[in-house]
């Protein structure tokens, strides 16, 4: 298999083309030709005037790659969440990939007026269960584990959403790794998660929609990649559209760094979007799946699925 971290430049995406200037929504930007999926960062702080802005893009669909929980303590009005019926997805055992997709209807107060009906709806996906968490755990030292479980007592007594642990954590096991192999993780322990994901974008009548977590760059980076694979992006054209969210970011970068490392400790490199970091990434695919088909494949999303996505995105 070639290697894709030293593949020749090519003429790529850039942010005149594919930015949408919302100014209260950083990093928003299409994500294909026919404009059925956008991405970027969190919309809980857009603007009553921006809302209205966003909201001529038509989307019917957020797939927010935040937990409940993250969700409801991030700051900002959410006003773009006005008119939209917010579910948790519920992840199913491996035993049990193939069936319906189930939800779990979110209590929220979402501001505004109250409609008969809801014309948007927000997936939250949680990507760092039990299986994750678990991979990561083991990766440290006895000692080191020893003193997270410390840490996670103090979490649960103070109920301040495992920040301490996650803390721990990111200096002693996710920092020395990097980013690239978070984003490995994230392929391998948030695999169901990304299945749905995909299965939810192979509807047409989820289109067009919006994918979205935190900063719109590593979750969502991961989902946008996998998609645009699939549909015969090139992977200098992935990495590099997945860098322009260092361009997209420019405005938030202090939030970015308050939120990624003041708040849990990882180092400064984790609030970046490089290309070499994408690159890497899809190296892991090549390498291990041999292809991002039998990727998705192994992850529960069969030939026939990802047709149907293809047809879904491709469709004029």
């Amino acid at each position: 298999m070639a290697d894709v971290t030293k593949s020749i430049p090519v003429s790529g995406p850039n942010m005149e083309e594919l930015g949408i200037p919302i100014a209260t929504l950083p990093n928003l930007r299409r994500v294909d030709s026919t404009s059925k999926i956008f991405r970027s960062s969190r919309q809980d702080l857009v603007s009553p005037e921006d809302c209205k802005k966003l909201n001529q893009l038509g989307i019917r669909t957020i797939l927010d790659f935040r937990s409940p929980s993250e969700y409801k303590l991030a700051s900002g009005n959410k006003l773009f969440d006005a008119n939209t019926e917010i579910v948790s997805t519920l992840v199913p055992s491996k035993k049990n990939r193939d069936s319906p997709i189930r939800t779990k209807k979110v209590t929220v107060n979402p501001p505004g007026p109250e409609y008969e009906s809801r014309v948007k709806r927000r997936y939250l996906f949680d990507f760092f269960q039990f299986n994750y968490i678990k991979a990561i755990f083991v990766r440290a030292t006895w000692y080191q584990q020893l003193i997270s479980l410390l840490y996670l007592i103090v979490d649960l007594i103070m109920r301040n959403h495992f920040k301490y642990f996650v803390r721990y954590f990111g200096v002693t096991v996710l920092n020395p790794a990097g980013l690239g192999q978070q984003y490995i993780d994230i392929l391998e322990y948030s695999s169901t998660q990304i299945q749905i994901a995909l299965r939810l974008l192979s509807e047409p009548e989820n289109l067009p929609a919006l994918i979205s977590c935190a900063h719109g760059k590593d979750r969502t980076g991961i989902v946008v990649a996998l998609v645009q694979l699939l549909l015969g992006k090139s992977t200098d054209y992935v990495a590099e559209e997945y860098a322009l969210s260092e361009i997209g970011l420019q405005g938030i970068r202090q939030r970015v760094e308050v939120e990624i490392i003041d708040r849990f400790h990882f180092d400064e490199s984790f609030t970046h979007a490089r290309k070499e970091t994408m690159l890497t990434t899809l190296q892991y695919i090549y390498d291990t799946y041999g292809s991002v088909e039998s990727y998705l494949e192994y992850i529960g999303l069969g030939k026939e699925d990802q047709e149907k996505l293809k047809q879904a995105l491709e469709a004029e």
